[in-house]
């Protein structure tokens, strides 16, 4: 049985469930996955998929006497390919202070890894998100020749690229999620572009259809049924700057004033929580909004189900931080409920407008309200719209594919 690790920089993380679900797909292949996080990451909540994954990574504190001792070894045993890693990872990083602070933190931890991937027999490591976990896996390569691959996302290729691309150079391939994504890493690497290649993230078209089938069996039972009442939005997202959900709450407050009985439903945690709160506050709609938090996955998965309208306002920041493809739309489009989205990063490779799902300009409140209002005024509309996306998702976004399309790089090298 070929066996792989898969290092990340916080596991579990809640919203990043596509990790754990991909770690799952590629063992129903056959891969002996070996897990690597450099944080052990808690949540109020963890999906039970991800929880019995948690109790079989391997965590190491970077200072840990263990961690120490291994990078004591390798000085010992391997004196030059250590402080020749050592020196490139000074000097790769030297353009930013945080990256560097940072890699040469997690050095001891990475020895530790190495030593334990070279004890265990592992034969190849993956690396998602293109910045810390991937300098993880870069020490494991140069320390025990091991070939990596990694899977870059949104921020950590389109903020800050110090070191990206050295790791693209030294990686077997490095896979972005989007073709936008693709292009951001190009212009960082414009010399390696037939190393970098795009392999979508992906959602269980199986699970989909079981929350859309379960869901709309309840409804067709229930005999109070709702319709004609309050119509249900919903946005899932971290609470952070690149979502829009100001936007949103602008939009709402719009359609309320239009005379759209609405209620929206936030599934999410952040930063920007207290910001959001005080925002619904000064819109007087406390009414009308709800903060879930964050859910299990297949409470997401029911919540949209049961919603009129996904609604994913997402910006790009001054910071030129953005979207990849959100996977929350994917599952939207999937289950079978319309979306409306903005254009943004990789979002159009995703929805094609009028097509599959509704886009409109980014920040722009009138045009986010008026798409929403569109499809909700409109039922003949959001079912035309809502089949063709999930005709799309299938085509191009099943996990199925997307895992065999990974598993064959991953063999490949």
């Amino acid at each position: 049985m070929p066996r792989i690790a898969y290092t990340m920089s916080r596991f579990p993380k809640v919203s990043e469930t596509f990790v754990a679900d991909e770690i799952t797909a590629v063992a129903d292949r056959g891969f002996d996955v070996e897990i690597l996080p450099l944080i052990h990451h808690h949540d109020d909540i963890t999906h039970p998929q991800a929880a019995a994954l948690e109790q079989r990574a391997h965590y190491i504190q970077p200072w840990s006497p263990a961690a120490l001792g291994a990078l004591a070894w390798w000085l010992v045993r391997a004196p030059g390919p250590t402080l020749r890693t050592v020196a490139r990872l000074i000097r790769g990083n030297a353009g930013s202070r945080g990256f560097l602070l940072r890699s040469l933190a997690l050095l001891p931890q990475a020895a530790w890894f190495a030593r334990f991937c070279q004890r265990s027999g592992v034969e190849h490591v993956h690396a998602h998100f293109a910045t810390h976990a991937t300098t993880n896996a870069w020490v494991i390569h140069q320390l025990t020749g091991l070939p990596y691959t990694f899977t870059a996302h949104a921020h950590d290729i389109y903020v800050d690229t110090t070191f990206l691309d050295e790791k693209i150079r030294s990686s077997e391939r490095a896979v972005a999620i989007s073709e936008y994504g693709r292009g951001r890493m190009i212009a960082c690497a414009p010399d390696l572009a037939d190393r970098i290649v795009v392999i979508h993230l992906g959602v269980d078209l199986s699970l989909a259809e079981a929350v859309r089938t379960r869901v709309a069996s309840e409804a067709t039972a229930d005999d109070d049924s709702s319709a004609g009442g309050t119509r249900q939005l919903l946005c899932v997202a971290r609470l952070d700057a690149t979502k829009g959900h100001t936007v949103l709450l602008d939009a709402l407050e719009r359609l309320r004033t239009d005379g759209h009985d609405v209620h929206l439903t936030l599934i999410g945690e952040g930063d920007l929580r207290a910001d959001i709160e005080s925002r619904i506050q000064e819109l007087g709609l406390t009414d009308r909004v709800t903060m879930l938090g964050y859910r299990t996955h297949d409470e997401v998965l029911e919540a949209m189900a049961r919603s009129d309208v996904v609604v994913a306002p997402s910006i790009e920041t001054s910071s030129g931080d953005a979207e990849g493809i959100p996977v929350t739309l994917m599952e939207a489009m999937a289950i079978g409920t319309p979306v409306v989205a903005t254009v943004t990063a990789g979002v159009p490779e995703l929805i094609t407008d009028g097509v599959s799902g509704v886009l409109v300009p980014q920040r722009d409140a009138d045009a986010l309200a008026a798409a929403v209002a569109g499809l909700l005024d409109d039922p003949g509309l959001a079912d035309r719209l809502s089949d063709a996306a999930a005709r799309a998702v299938a085509e191009s976004f099943a996990r199925d594919a997307v895992v065999d399309e990974l598993v064959t790089l991953f063999a490949a090298t």
